[in-house]
């Protein structure tokens, strides 16, 4: 066992060898973009010079002009693995002079945690000109990803947006969250889209219904500059000098027309101020308020969410340039645009929802045309790599459930079989599966290698060298178990830099979970050996592996039924000789049959006079015979 999983481990590591450095710069992967244009190699690093006058830079902003562009793909659903993923092709863009990074996003969502990381790398890359290239969907996460870039492009027929949080459970999908329970998630997602709006010069009140339900939205422009700002219906009142007009909403909502009743007073039935009524919705109407605080779009967001909020923005520091619209000097200086939401659901904006709000500056179809949009003579695509891919595929929870009676079942053969190799080498193999994925990602620490180990070498000391103690069979299981259900909880989410405190740490629904999913694999095992230890003779390939006779015959038939039998027909106290040297297993010969044996305590020479000391189904142990 100890030679097959040393030899595995060698191979391992040599096609670790290839792998990506995590965090750092690696090379490209090998998958195409999903365009024709562009050049699929890495980035230049010493690009050729580009003279100032030419034509591609002419009428491109200074800020957006670039010599080398990186087009990093987020496509999939986004995970830690993508986060991991991105970081590492971030740095090699980096690296590699990139003077422009591209976020190539298709995407349907992810996970809160993987979302807030990749957005947080964004905002502090050394590269400050960032693009996201909506192409052609940016669901939920994709959308505050995208929103944490200076600019936005889209491809035709593009979407974006529904990011309010959800809960998916592995069992029942989709589950509901009370408003209540939601708040929760929703203060660290809606302090980073209002901070990424500020950077990026978007409308923070727009950006509010991309996570929230209850955001009516109506569009005012300012009738002398032109300037056009998203508002409540509070602010409406105060900036056009009227009440707002219900008609259509241009952005309908998939989950129909909202209650008139809980329009006019908020989702949680509180009555709607009265007009000229100073409202919490603008910093303004605070005389304490800081110029990072931000003004509510949901009329019925509670104060303890709005504090988080305002607490996370002035950490940061990054004040609004929003006007006080309730302000007099504001009164009656705009004129109605269009009435954008009734408020019953989050928004999801299509391609010309997108340009018209001024959200996406530009349309891009394929990578000729993102060079022409910086006017780059060089343009390089970072995909995700092949042992990223297998590492997130391995980390499936039921191919961590398959992998995991696999090893157990191979675990057993071998024990029972020693010097078989074939189990051996299968049983660490997928032990590497279980380990090896997490703890590159950084996902969790090496005690859980440890652990498995020193659950297998007590098992191991409790059946050859110990038996019958049963403590060492204790310790060893209660081991294993530990370190099999470490593979799936992820201890080190903390590690991604940037991450809001107390997100994706492993919570106790995840550690049970884990523990459910291991202890279901161990019982399937331990159906599977049953089985296989009833009718081991009897199954195809696994026949072979009954040891042969010392002549080369196939063994008497009294062992296999011996094999199958769950009482021994060994007698405690039969006398024998050692044919081979019990290390602490080999063979003996009790009268006319040559059987496995195990030594009790110790090493046993060959030729040695032996007798039985404990005899069972699976297992016979001798001891020489003074």
């Amino acid at each position: 066992m100890l030679r097959a999983l040393l030899a595995t481990l060698g191979v391992v590591a040599l096609l670790l060898a290839g792998m990506p450095a995590w965090g750092q710069g690696a090379g490209q992967a090998d998958s195409p973009g999903p365009n024709g244009g562009g050049t699929r190699s890495a980035v230049s690093a010493t690009p050729p010079p580009v003279p100032a006058s030419n034509a591609l830079y002419r009428g491109i902003p200074a800020a957006r002009a670039a010599k080398n562009v990186a087009v990093i793909t987020i496509h999939g659903e986004i995970d830690e693995w993508t986060a991991r993923s991105v970081q590492r092709r971030i740095a090699f863009a980096e690296s590699s002079n990139a003077d422009a990074i591209v976020f190539d996003i298709d995407t349907p969502g992810g996970e809160l945690q993987a979302m807030l990381v990749i957005s947080g790398m964004i905002k502090r890359t050394k590269v400050s000109n960032t693009v996201a290239w909506i192409n052609p969907n940016a669901y939920s996460a994709g959308s505050v990803i995208a929103m944490a870039c200076r600019e936005i492009v889209i491809n035709e027929g593009a979407a974006f947006g529904d990011a309010l949080p959800i809960e998916i459970s592995l069992l029942q999908g989709f589950k509901p969250i009370p408003d209540a329970e939601r708040e929760k998630f929703l203060g660290p997602v809606m302090a980073d889209l209002i901070e990424s709006a500020r950077r990026n010069g978007r409308d923070e009140v727009l950006v509010q219904g991309l996570v929230r339900r209850g955001v009516e939205l109506w569009l005012i422009e300012h009738a002398t500059t032109g300037e056009r700002l998203f508002v409540t219906e509070a602010q409406y009142r105060v900036a056009v000098g009227e009440d707002p007009q219900r008609l259509s909403p241009t952005v309908r909502s998939v989950t129909g027309p909202m209650d008139p009743t809980k329009r006019r007073r908020g989702l949680t039935g509180t009555p709607a101020p009265a007009p000229g009524t100073p409202t919490p919705d603008a910093p303004g109407a605070d005389p304490q308020a800081k110029p990072t605080d931000f003004s509510p779009a949901a009329p019925d967001l509670s104060p303890k969410l709005r504090a988080e909020v305002n607490q996370s923005l002035d950490n940061v520091g990054t004040a609004s340039a929003r006007p006080d619209l309730t302000s007099p000097e504001h009164a009656g200086k705009y004129k109605p645009v269009e009435y954008v939401s009734d408020g019953s659901g989050v928004l999801t904006l299509r391609d010309s929802e997108l340009l018209r709000y001024r959200i996406a500056v530009d349309k891009v179809r394929t990578d000729e045309e993102l060079k022409n949009f910086f006017g780059s003579p060089n343009l390089g695509r970072l995909d995700e790599g092949w042992s990223e891919r297998i590492a997130r595929l391995l980390s499936n929870i039921w191919v961590k459930a398959l992998l995991i009676v696999v090893f157990l079942i191979a675990l057993f053969v071998e024990m029972m079989n020693p010097g078989l190799v074939l189990p051996g080498a299968i049983a660490a193999v997928c032990l590497i599966g279980l380990v090896l994925p997490p703890i590159i990602a950084g996902l969790a620490g090496w005690w859980t290698v440890v652990a498995i180990l020193a659950g297998i070498a007590l098992i191991a000391v409790e059946l050859f060298v110990a038996p019958g103690v049963g403590l060492f069979a204790v310790l060893g299981v209660v081991m294993l178990l530990g370190g099999i259900v470490g593979t799936f909880v992820m201890t080190a989410r903390g590690l991604f830099p940037g991450g809001p405190s107390g997100l994706g740490q492993s919570g106790a629904g995840e550690i049970a979970w884990a523990l459910v999913v291991t202890l279901g694999s161990i019982f399937v095992a331990g159906v599977a050996i049953s089985f296989m230890a009833r009718h081991f003779q009897k199954l195809p390939m696994l026949n072979r592996l009954v040891l042969k006779s010392a002549s080369g015959d196939p063994p008497p038939e009294e062992m296999l039924e011996a094999m199958a039998d769950p009482e021994p027909t060994i007698a405690v106290g039969t006398v024998g000789k050692a044919i081979t040297p019990l290390r602490p297993s080999g063979r003996v010969e009790l009268g006319e049959r040559i059987i496995d044996a195990v030594a009790d305590g110790g090493f046993i020479d060959a030729g040695t006079r032996v007798r039985v000391v404990r005899a069972s189904a699976f297992e016979i142990v001798v001891d020489a015979d003074a």
